[in-house]
């Protein structure tokens, strides 16, 4: 199986047994988790000073990592299909170690590496012969890259972007078994695997703690830290939902239950949450804020973050350049987040056998909570500060909170003068993810963000597209786009409706003949026009 590496690593976590009497509760989370992980991270390090590799300090706690992202690049299309994998070598400790490996199906959408310091030597395979093996003579791609802390202060690393070319050997790199990829559904437009379903085993509660105390491993399993519940329309409001800290998507259930799903499309950051607060922060505004990777062309985006999450992304917000490509967070909703930082981080960094890096983010005493409001916040941004106040817990153990988090941290002043709205809500930190005057406001303030379509657009792109089988030489993308905003289309075409941005108008100017060259898409909806008049006759 594909994640045979991970659930390994899982089981041997499983194997470990600990009994201890009074368990202290580090940062309200499970002793007795905190104290399997602290076992585990002991190990890692035993394993390191008897066997030193890269391997073990991608998995270290204490060590620090890079995250790398990049895209395949086939213009061609050659190894659109193909079953993939991306691994990333280093000599440092011994020959030619792989330290990790991304697999996926087709070429053309992202990858993403965890990897420590150190130089990397990048390689794709392609299973060319379909004999589910990775083999040395399979490889289409290579390029070397250095990792350095003192170079790279986030410690991310975007646009390594690799061509492929035709197949090669390389002698000295692993021969892999292919996985057996799981049967998700494959995108034309998000990175392989990113469609899911809330109840797939990705979101288990098993790999959300993982992601807590050992990032590494939650990378090699949940690896784009982009998920999706549907293939991509381009009319739809995206609306990112960002959790806290051991959580993940599944807790926004509630909230995504009563979502209209013809307006807005669910997007969920899901990341491994023991991590560097500054480098999620960063990653975050690489993939969704910048443009580069899910460029939105002029659509607003709508960003709703709970406890720890809405720390990530207000960080995040901080590296708004003001360029025009940016993606604009038109709406920002923080639910129960701890604004001011927590003052039981300080006691984990303090008194903690390991130390997970969000804690020493989240101690209001460092540098990270002291300067998150360093800068004022877009002026085309409504932020709203959603705060509970119901502590249900049977022992009330100093300041006033929603039972995890500090009213005074989730009220924290700078953040209020920054927002437009505070709420209360009467529930605790959790519960307050299922409260349904919280859902019924939150939809509210959704409700007020403005789309780039009019509508009568919005009416007719609601129509959908046509039910029409199409010969296989169109392409799937193409095929979509037919099946699914057609009507739009053809209404676009004939000039029924304004173009809103320069690709439709090109679009436009492409069917009128007036385009110096159409693009391969709108070459083949010319051909769609013109092979199928009755179809177009009878549209909207």
């Amino acid at each position: 199986m594909w994640a045979q590496g991970i659930l390994g690593r899982v089981g041997f976590i499983r194997k470990i047994r600990l009994v201890a009497v009074g368990c202290v509760l580090p940062f309200l989370l499970s002793s007795c988790t905190y104290l399997k992980y602290t076992s585990i991270q002991a190990e890692y390090a035993r394993l390191q000073n008897a066997d030193p590799s890269q391997v073990n300090l991608k998995h270290m706690l204490d060590r620090e990592k890079f995250f790398v992202f990049g895209r395949t690049l086939d213009d061609a299309g050659v190894y659109a299909k193909s079953s993939m994998a991306i691994s990333a070598y280093s000599s440092k400790f011994k020959d030619n170690e792989r330290v990790s490996t991304m697999f996926f199906v087709g070429s053309g959408t992202h990858y993403g590496l965890n990897l420590p310091e150190g130089d990397y030597t990048l390689v794709v395979y392609s299973d060319n012969n379909n004999d589910q093996v990775f083999q040395r003579s399979e490889i289409v791609g290579q390029k070397d890259i250095e990792l350095k802390a003192t170079e790279t202060v986030e410690k991310v690393v975007g646009s390594i972007d690799i061509k492929l070319e035709d197949a090669r050997v390389i002698d000295w790199v692993e021969t892999i078994p292919v996985p057996g990829m799981t049967q998700n559904k494959q995108s034309l437009f998000y990175p392989s695997g990113s469609i899911r379903n809330l109840d797939d085993p990705i979101f288990d509660e098993e790999v959300s703690v993982l992601g807590m105390y050992d990032p590494a491993s939650f990378m090699e399993y949940a690896p784009t830290m982009f998920y999706a519940l549907e293939e991509d329309l381009g009319y739809k409001t995206p609306v990112v939902f960002v959790h806290g800290i051991g959580s993940g998507p599944r807790s926004f259930e509630e909230i995504i239950k009563h979502l209209d799903l013809t307006r807005y499309k669910p997007w969920f950051f899901y990341y491994p949450s023991g991590g560097d607060l500054d480098q999620l922060a960063d990653l975050f505004y690489q993939l969704y804020l910048s443009g580069e990777v899910i460029p939105l062309q002029g659509m607003p985006m709508i960003v709703v973050a709970h406890s720890m999450g809405g720390v990530v992304v207000r960080e995040a917000l901080n590296n708004y350049e003001g360029d025009e490509e940016e993606n604009k967070v038109k709406l920002f909703v923080s639910i129960a987040s701890p604004l001011g930082g927590h003052p039981s981080a300080a006691l984990g960094e303090k008194n903690g056998p390991i130390v997970l890096p969000a804690w020493r983010d989240l101690n209001p005493n460092n540098t990270f909570i002291k300067e998150l409001y360093r800068k004022p916040l877009p002026e085309f941004l409504s932020h709203q500060l959603f705060y509970a106040y119901n502590n249900s817990r049977a022992l009330k153990i100093g300041q006033n909170s929603d039972g995890v988090v500090p009213l005074f941290s989730q009220l924290n002043p700078d953040a209020q003068r920054q927002s437009d709205g505070q709420f209360g809500f009467n529930s605790d930190h959790v519960g307050i993810l299922k409260n349904q005057e919280m859902i019924d406001l939150l939809l509210d303030k959704m409700d007020q963000v403005e789309t780039i379509y009019s509508k009568e657009q919005m009416a007719l792109l609601l129509e959908g597209g046509f039910d029409i089988e199409l010969p296989d030489d169109y392409s799937p993308i193409v095929q979509y786009l037919i099946h699914s905003v057609g009507k739009y289309l053809v209404a676009l075409a004939q000039e029924k409706v304004e173009p809103i941005s320069s690709g439709q108008k090109h679009f436009v100017q492409a069917v009128k003949g007036e385009a110096f060259s159409p693009r391969p898409l709108e070459k083949e909806f010319i051909r769609f026009m013109q092979e199928y008049p009755e179809v177009i006759k009878n549209a909207p």
